[in-house]
């Protein structure tokens, strides 16, 4: 498996806190993930005739996980006489069914479709079932755990894919194993572990994608100044090599959220949003923030820097969170053409689509959209 799959492997493990900290459980639980990720790569890369192999290939991988993962988990659950095993064996049943479900869908020949409904029923799964139900067990293993160890790593061993399943733990759990492959390098796993923090605490999702993208987009260049200004302060490194870094972190800030305010606009204006003009107004207030940042920023005013990032960071999260998310309830039964709009304002060269901002939007907004488990 190469290094960037594992990265965007260990980046889903850490961003979404996805550890038990029950190595048996957790190691299948990587395996899981790297079944969704690789089928994404498939999706996105293959052609038609591959498509038919690669669909078989994950869909055999996810029965054998539900199989060894499963049974592991339940046996484990039964040991310590968990009140709601009932409940957890009868989702591991309905899961297993959707499987079967997918698999019936080969004979109809639309291999990419039944690809698709394989990774949402995954993605679901991977968010409804392990983020939470199984969370919900972990305090009572716990207590039990020093008992049942040494068993629960006997039967992980048993299984005929545990070396390949160790070393794919071995290398996520690696903080060497980050190459230049790695799909977040240029951002930095602490700073999208920051983004990605905010981004759910102040539930910023507005349910338009290039919306979303330009947001965490914005969200990121907004960290990565803050961070900047930070070292500053505490004068990790040298005031004329920082200072022109900052200036360059906050010129990218600027045009990027002239940009992203150019095509909301273009979107509000397109599609007659009813509140247009009071939205542009709030924009054109916030480009006086900007300003004062700027100027700020030529004195070398650090103070002055410190309390705008701040009311940079508060006018964002508060302006998205609200007045943005009405965008969605205005838009919701329109957003194929708003998506169609939106390409064409990229082939046009109006708007930019950043591969970085599309990791993002694709980790944190994709991979947090868990539809109810459809069959």
């Amino acid at each position: 498996m190469k290094e960037s799959t594992v990265g965007r492997i260990r980046t889903i493990w850490q961003t979404f806190d996805m550890a038990l900290n029950i190595p048996a459980i957790d190691k299948q639980h990587i395996w899981l993930i790297a079944m969704i990720v690789e089928l994404e790569d498939d999706l996105e890369s293959a052609d038609p005739v591959s498509m038919e192999s690669n669909f078989t290939r994950t869909l055999t991988r996810a029965l054998d996980y539900t199989i060894e993962h499963f049974s592991l988990e339940e046996k484990v659950l039964e040991s310590i006489n968990y009140q709601k095993l009932g409940q957890h064996r009868i989702q591991h049943t309905r899961f297993i069914a959707v499987l079967r479900r997918r698999a019936r869908e080969r004979v109809t020949g639309d291999y990419k479709k039944a690809a698709l409904n394989l990774l949402r029923n995954l993605r679901t799964w991977l968010f409804q079932h392990i983020l939470s139900e199984d969370r919900a067990y972990l305090d009572a293993v716990q207590i039990h755990y020093d008992e049942i160890k040494d068993w629960m790593n006997a039967q992980f061993l048993n299984s005929p894919h545990s070396d390949e399943v160790e070393d794919l733990y071995r290398r996520v759990m690696s903080s060497s194993g980050m190459g230049r492959e790695f799909e977040f390098q240029t951002i930095g796993e602490d700073n999208l572990r920051i983004i990605s923090e905010l981004w759910f605490r102040y539930k910023l999702k507005t349910g338009i994608a290039i919306v979303d993208m330009q947001h965490l987009w914005l969200l990121q260049l907004l960290v990565r100044t803050e961070k900047l200004h930070r070292q500053r302060l505490k004068q990790e490194i040298k005031n004329d090599v920082l200072s022109g870094r900052i200036k360059e972190a906050l010129t990218a800030t600027v045009d990027y959220i002239k940009e992203h305010f150019s095509t909301e606009e273009a979107i509000m204006r397109k599609f007659s949003f009813h509140d247009t003009n009071s939205h542009i107004k709030q924009h054109r207030d916030f480009n006086i923030i900007i300003n004062d940042l700027i100027q700020g920023s030529r004195n070398d005013d650090t103070d002055a820097i410190s309390k705008l990032l701040q009311d940079l960071k508060e006018w964002l999260i508060s302006h998205i969170a609200v007045e943005d998310k009405k965008l969605f309830y205005f838009f919701r039964s329109r957003l194929g053409e708003v998506n169609e709009y939106v390409r064409e304002l990229n082939q046009q060269g109006k708007i930019h689509i950043w591969k970085d901002a599309v990791s993002i939007y694709r980790l944190l907004v994709e991979y947090e959209e868990t539809p109810t488990l459809k069959t």
